[in-house]
């Protein structure tokens, strides 16, 4: 049961107040002591057990070749890498010239983004929890200047996504709420602008989901990219950027055909995981497994498939499709 709304903005305030002394200090540090910073804190936080239990469960999935000392390792980097990317968000924040310093664009990826400017239908930039997905929205706005619009999830704790939406519209960016993002993202692509949208979170079938294939098992992934891409003619790229050492490069792939060539949403949705899960293993120290990816099991899976879903899974309900199905 939720608390009232007066203690629940009481509660949201303090943790306002508590991090903001945090990210202040974050400002003012030199860029080379954001790693061994997000090492230890990545360290700490690897301690914890229910951490490291959902961390070593999503990565056995991935990597089932692996042995236990393998898979603790890349657990604890990519425990160490999601601190890493939040204090770098913070950090870059207001500072094109360290954009500059620290971020390179390759020449591929500038090709493809200025062939989709030209013909100003825009692009939904599909993006994976990779390298630092949020950093890469702030170089692409700075350095393409093409207009950014990015859907997001914002934080049930609005003091504090207060911050994160300041840093995500910091270059210029607009910022479009995933609930009712719908009409924000035909007005952002009429008008030109480029899509990011996150593309590997569950998103219910009642709420535009659709499961496709991700590591041989599957799970429900929004729809969305699809849909628009087929219906306006936009083209799809994911893109992202992976760090490399202590720089940072930008990525983009496009899909291996056009939005018109693909017969359903699941096969375009299916490619962008099909890259996505190439991106993760040639990265799998970046990549966010501390989330619940598979935690849906659908009912058509084998019986081989169903036992290979992680501790954590659960099998889909009426309600998980429609909401008058469960009442």
């Amino acid at each position: 049961m939720r608390p009232p709304k007066p203690i629940l903005h009481v509660r949201f305030f303090l943790e306002y107040i508590a991090v903001l002394p945090l990210y202040w200090f974050i400002r003012i540090l030199p860029h080379c002591l954001l790693f061994p910073s997000a090492k230890f804190a990545g360290s700490m936080f690897f301690l914890l057990p229910s951490v490291r239990r959902l961390l070593c469960a999503n990565i056995r999935i991935a990597f089932p070749d692996k042995d236990d000392s393998e898979v603790r390792g890349i657990a604890s980097r990519s425990a160490s890498n999601l601190i890493l990317a939040l204090l770098e968000f913070f950090w870059f924040i207001d500072r094109p010239e360290m954009l500059e310093k620290y971020v390179d664009f390759p020449e591929k990826e500038r090709v493809i983004t200025e062939k989709n400017k030209k013909t100003g239908h825009g692009l939904i930039w599909a993006t994976p929890h990779l390298g630092n997905w949020e950093l890469a929205g702030l170089k692409f706005r700075h350095d393409a200047e093409i207009p950014f619009a990015v859907v997001v999830r914002p934080l049930n704790n609005f003091f504090l996504n207060r911050i994160i939406h300041s840093g995500r519209s910091s270059e210029g960016s607009r910022v479009i709420p995933d609930k009712g993002a719908v009409k924000g993202m035909i007005k952002a692509l009429k008008e030109g602008f480029f899509i990011a949208t996150l593309v590997d979170q569950n998103t219910r079938a009642r709420d535009g989901g659709v499961f496709v294939d991700f590591f041989g098992l599957p799970v429900p992934t929004s729809r969305v990219p699809a849909m628009f891409a087929r219906k306006l003619n936009t083209p799809v790229a994911v893109g992202g950027c992976i760090r490399k050492g202590n720089r940072y490069e930008m990525f983009a792939e496009e899909l291996p055909k056009l939005p018109s060539e693909y017969m359903t949403d699941e096969d375009l949705i299916q490619d962008i995981m099909k890259i996505t899960e190439r991106l993760v293993r040639e990265n799998p120290d970046q990549y966010l497994w501390l989330y619940k990816r598979w935690l849906y099991i659908p009912e058509a899976v084998t019986e081989e498939q169903r036992r290979s879903y992680p501790f954590y899974s659960v099998k889909t309900t009426p309600r998980f499709y429609s909401e008058l199905a469960s009442k």
